[in-house]
């Protein structure tokens, strides 16, 4: 597997190969390649002495990490235009390497196919429209990464990265301007060679522009998976707007509820039907940025993050609420150098000693460089 693996990436950075020793590489007449790329590393400390910087709690007398540095993500992304209408997209993550990059390492893969702002199909692997943080990359993240949120939703198939297909497409001459998304993927998550079973899931997704900066997304989606009925619906409400020349504000809610079939299935003989195994969760997350006009500092923003999480709250839940308060530092536009440091503290309903559901207070300095 991991042969294969490495083989595999030795072919997609063959042609940065060439191009360095001034071979060209062959394209058809009409396409546009574009090469871009992100990287982001992080230092991590942990202010618990019994809480390594996982966040995992110990009881015993084994060595552990308190603060560590680390590179969460290298990406590297090419975006071909092969015609007018045609864009294949590659996404690939080389910080997957630093763990274990089984099942990893690939992001995007797809072909979009372009008729007009109706009309949009994609093929491939790439990120359902279930939610507010599938509409733009993590380097554009208001906060040190994704909602706990999304990747328990995701691990359920309905965000993150996903291998299938999608119709969307954008109404933008109306009164209420609408985009609206529908796709069908495997549902057992991504760089899988093939679907596990013939269980599909179907996530659909509207975004209303209400005016004044305020956008209603509703998500809802179904499908099977190993047989069993699986769904999960949301919505958000997402609030933009230009104060003065300086100030801006933003601030993004989110709700989801949703079958959790990862806890339904990792019981060794379920004897509870799946639809009692019921995750749900909820967060908000004001935003204030201050703009510059020096050369060097682009901007300021200060952020905090509230989240309420349970992973099975109509059985054995236990709740988490995390508070994540931030501030950030843009030296280029667009994010593309920016240092973050972030303060993440998360209380569950009840400790379980010896793992990662366990109050713990950490900080994080995060520095990204996109190009």
């Amino acid at each position: 597997m991991m042969n294969k693996l490495y083989a595999q990436l030795l072919l997609l950075c063959f042609p940065f190969f060439l191009n360095a020793q001034g071979i060209d590489v062959p394209v058809t007449a009409k396409s546009k390649i574009n090469f871009s790329g992100m990287l982001q590393t992080q230092f991590n400390y942990s202010l618990d002495d019994d809480i390594d910087i996982t966040g995992r709690h110990h009881t015993g007398t084994e060595r552990f990490s308190h603060n560590s540095f680390s590179v969460k993500r290298a990406r590297i992304q090419i975006n071909a235009a092969i015609t007018d209408r045609i864009n294949a997209v590659m996404l690939v993550n080389f910080g997957d390497f630093t763990g274990n990059p089984q099942n990893k390492v690939l992001e995007n893969a797809y072909i979009k196919y372009s008729i007009n702002d109706y009309v949009n199909f994609q093929f491939g692997q790439f990120r359902p429209q279930f939610g507010q943080e599938d509409n733009y990359p993590v380097d554009f993240v208001r906060s040190i990464d994704y909602s706990n949120q999304y990747y328990l939703f995701g691990a359920n198939s309905w965000q993150s990265f996903q291998i299938g297909a999608s119709y969307f497409g954008e109404i933008k001459n109306s009164t209420v301007p609408i985009k609206y998304s529908i796709g069908i993927f495997n549902g057992n998550n991504r760089n899988q060679i093939t679907d596990n079973d013939d269980g599909k899931i179907v996530p659909a997704r509207l975004v209303f522009g209400l005016g004044k900066g305020t956008l209603l997304g509703l998500s809802g989606g179904a499908g099977r998976n190993m047989g069993q009925k699986i769904w999960a619906y949301g919505a958000d409400v997402d609030y933009k707007k230009q104060l003065n020349e300086k100030w801006n504000v933003e601030f993004v809610s989110e709700f989801k509820q949703g079958v959790n079939s990862v806890a339904y299935f990792e019981q060794t003989d379920p004897v509870i039907p799946i639809s009692r195994y019921v995750m749900r969760g909820v967060y908000v997350q004001p935003n204030v940025g201050y703009s510059f006009k020096n050369v060097r500092l682009k901007n300021l923003e200060f952020a905090v993050r509230y989240e309420y999480l349970d992973a099975d709250f109509k059985l054995a839940g236990n709740s988490r609420q995390s508070y994540i308060p931030m501030v950030s530092a843009s030296f280029a536009e667009a994010y593309a150098v920016r240092v973050q440091l972030g303060f993440m503290m998360d209380r569950y309903e009840r400790n379980i000693p010896n793992t990662t559901q366990y109050d713990a207070n950490r900080i994080i300095c995060q520095v990204q460089a996109r190009f």
